[in-house]
């Protein structure tokens, strides 16, 4: 029992390492980019803030569909309901 803690101990230690590598690999790809494009600090860091941004709007809108959604199907259920009862 105790040995198979420590093998996990160990397979989590070694990819936790992997993660913290292909996350300094993936960043010196995006430096070598920028580098490559020419592109400039305030470039980059603005796109990435569109980015977020349009994410940050286009699930907006889904819970503000999803809203509405919900709202007619509760008004057309209250509806046929009501109609059953009369």
């Amino acid at each position: 029992m105790r040995n198979e803690e420590k093998i996990r101990k160990q397979n989590s230690l070694l990819w936790n390492h992997h993660k913290i590598w292909l996350g300094l690999l993936g960043l010196v790809a995006v430096i070598m980019l920028i580098r490559f494009f020419g592109a400039s600090f305030s470039a980059v860091v603005g796109v990435y803030l569109g980015y977020r941004v349009l994410r940050l709007v286009m699930r907006l809108f889904g819970l503000v569909l999803s809203i509405v959604f919900t709202a007619v199907s509760i008004f057309i259920l209250i509806g046929i309901i009501s109609l059953l009862i009369i």
